[in-house]
């Protein structure tokens, strides 16, 4: 992409997401020719403050209407899910492209309002479901639809550890601003990257433990036409093996969550796994900062060019579809630690 074509971009939302992954990966972007930031927003003086220290030039806004007003091409909305549906309306109605942190919004009523403001706008709406641009993900997608081992027969997703993410706002654990727990923040990616790979289910099954909060741990299971079952398990509190196993007719696929361009390999009754590496030129292998250039490459790219949004609204608010679903049937979580009177509590609290 030539310098003459750069796309100018602001940021709403200073919080860890910007700190850590996005304004990085603008800077690299900008060195490349590519953008040009030109406005970051957030409420918060000192936030906007430490963020504009990594992006010099750009102007800083407390206020969004000031930060609208800016007209920056392509805005990423990384502020609390209880804000996306609000602010990017506002910004596909004054023209701007949206890239929208997942979940795309709180609630699915809300996803189908962005979804609408997107249809006759100027601009585009992407959602930052980045684990799609990861080489390993792309991988596993290649060799299910090839059905490279077989026909997938069952699977096993888990994701969890005790909360370490620097979160700069209590937004993560307050149903005032987050209306679910690590289901809609972790399972937005998980269940994902599973609709993405087999499809949508027919039946499920969920539990967990919000007992009308927001849940730590879920539990969900899954079925699909052609058979297939599988198992999702999330939680803040409890170190999980965070690992995915895809097991086929004639073999298996493991992924770790934290390796982005590599797959594990396995063929039915051989005793050798292959590690495979994902990349063939020779490349630095990909990480989560890499793939969070890529996904806004792609971005800047379906504004200036001809290339198409790998996760354009409609692929991003399907998980949320489904996972607001599940909350719909939700269970309660056994929990075999609670005593029979903890237990009964739970059960009138989960009512």
């Amino acid at each position: 992409m030539a310098a003459s074509t750069k796309v100018t971009v602001g940021i709403v939302g200073c919080g860890a997401i910007t700190e850590m992954y996005y304004a990085p990966s603008l800077r690299e972007l900008e060195h490349a020719g590519y953008a040009t930031v030109t406005a970051i927003f957030d409420p918060s003086v000192e936030r906007v403050s430490k963020v504009g220290a990594q992006l010099i030039g750009a102007k800083q806004f407390t206020e969004f209407s000031d930060f609208v007003k800016s007209a920056p091409q392509l805005a990423i909305v990384a502020s609390p899910a209880k804000f996306h549906a609000e602010q990017t309306i506002r910004l596909l109605e004054s023209g701007a492209s949206v890239l929208c942190e997942k979940p795309i919004a709180s609630n699915l009523a809300e996803a189908e309002e962005m979804l609408a403001a997107a249809a006759p706008a100027k601009g585009k709406l992407a959602v930052g479901l980045f684990r799609r641009f990861f080489p390993a993900c792309n991988l596993i997608r290649e060799y299910i639809a090839a059905e490279t081992l077989g026909r997938p027969i069952d699977f096993e997703f888990s994701e969890g550890g005790v909360f370490n993410w620097p979160a700069q706002s209590a937004s993560f654990f307050q149903k005032k601003t987050a209306q679910g727990g690590v289901f809609l923040d972790v399972g937005a990616h998980v269940l994902d990257l599973m609709l993405w790979w087999f499809g949508d289910p027919t039946n499920f099954d969920y539990s967990d433990d919000a007992m009308g909060g927001l849940e730590i741990n879920s539990v969900a299971r899954f079925q699909f036409t052609n058979g297939l079952r599988g198992r999702v398990q999330l939680s803040r509190d409890w170190e999980l093996p965070n690992n995915y196993v895809i097991r086929c007719e004639k073999g298996w696929l493991a992924w770790k969550v934290s390796d982005a361009n590599h797959v594990e390999i396995g063929a039915k009754g051989s005793s050798r796994t292959i590690l495979g590496e994902t990349l063939e030129d020779g490349s630095s292998a990909a990480n989560y900062a890499e793939s969070f250039v890529a996904q806004l490459a792609n971005c800047i790219e379906a504004i200036t060019g001809d290339e198409k949004l790998v996760v354009p609204g409609e692929e991003g608010i399907r998980s949320l579809r489904l996972i607001e679903k599940c909350y719909q049937s939700r269970k309660l979580l056994a929990m075999p630690w609670l005593t029979e009177v903890e237990m009964e509590r739970a059960r009138e609290l989960a009512v």
